[in-house]
């Protein structure tokens, strides 16, 4: 995918504005798959599409109270990666979710991705 030139480092467009609007998306770019989600406000967060908990993806997932919602234990998570575990014990998941730098740009969501490191050939 083709970057911009603003000086945003591994620029890729994600997706349309108006589809995260509906439901979160599942953007598969640079070796990694992603959810991006965006809140009542039009604020837009991009994740790996992975539930840190239930290994679940995030993506066919919902948003409530500006918060994405995984479908699977109901944990949620908030647009700087701060997460709510009802009854869990987060300290037991790994890897944590974290933002990565996503903005608008007129109809189109953008992201910092750095491409994914490929495995060494054995």
């Amino acid at each position: 995918m083709a970057g911009i030139s603003d000086g945003r480092e591994n620029a890729v467009r994600l997706c349309d504005v108006a589809a995260v609007r509906e439901r979160p998306q599942r953007v598969v770019t640079q070796g990694r798959a992603l959810v991006v989600w965006a809140t009542q406000d039009g604020r837009v967060c991009v994740f790996d599409d992975r539930c840190p908990h239930g290994n679940a993806r995030l993506s066919t997932g919902y948003v409530q109270y500006d918060r994405l919602v995984c479908p699977l234990h109901m944990w949620t998570f908030g647009l700087r990666g701060d997460v709510d575990a009802p009854g869990g014990r987060i300290e037991a998941a790994n890897p944590m979710p974290r933002p990565y730098d996503a903005w608008v740009d007129g109809d189109d969501i953008w992201a910092s991705v750095r491409p994914a490191m490929e495995k060494s050939a054995r």
